[in-house]
């Protein structure tokens, strides 16, 4: 054990003197795996979702993206997968807030009355089309209809993945506002 952390650390103490090495983050790949996909899988409950939040967290520190902190490999790797995860999550939470948005006041999974869920579902489609631009509806259909993530939406747009978010995230809030505003009308 004492031998794993000193290549650790040995890791770390050349990262900050430049960089880290592909062979370097395969020992700590070796050394640290079993426990970082541990605990994204306590997290995720997913072994797939957890398999990538722990290749993501090695595959930026051999881009460069990340640098590793000095005094701890282990902590630090694995509050890198808890932040990942936590993340992986807040997005889970917001598609289902985003579901929710559309019915608000009743629960889409509980409700029995597929005629009404139609017809919001319907002017849901109407307000897209009316309202946003072209831009706003290729977003919007790709990411909430087509169900994907907002990396594969840039990459089929051809636009940055911050674009994506900002984007979603004024149509959302378009949609809520109509949304609220036509609820309290009726």
């Amino acid at each position: 054990m004492t031998n794993e952390r000193e290549l650790s650390d040995a890791s770390i103490h050349s990262a900050e003197r430049g960089g880290i090495g592909r062979s370097q983050v395969e020992r700590l790949f070796k050394t640290h795996y079993a426990q970082m996909y541990h605990l994204a899988l306590t997290l995720l409950f997913d072994e797939a979702e957890s398999k990538d939040v722990v290749s993501e967290v090695f595959a930026s520190l051999i881009s460069g993206k990340t640098m590793m902190r000095a005094d701890n490999a282990q902590a630090f790797l694995l509050t890198s997968v808890r932040y990942r995860c936590l993340n992986v999550l807040q997005h889970k939470q917001v598609q289902e807030r985003f579901a929710r948005l559309l019915t608000e006041g009743s629960d889409p999974l509980v409700s029995n009355d597929t005629a009404e869920e139609q017809m919001q579902m319907e002017e849901l489609m109407r307000y897209v089309k009316d309202n946003l631009s072209p831009l706003e509806q290729k977003i919007f259909r790709l990411r909430y209809l087509k169900e994907l993530t907002c990396q594969e939406v840039a990459e089929a747009l051809n636009v940055s993945r911050q674009t994506i978010h900002t984007h979603l995230k004024q149509t959302v809030e378009k949609i809520r506002k109509y949304f609220n505003s036509n609820s309290k009308a009726i």
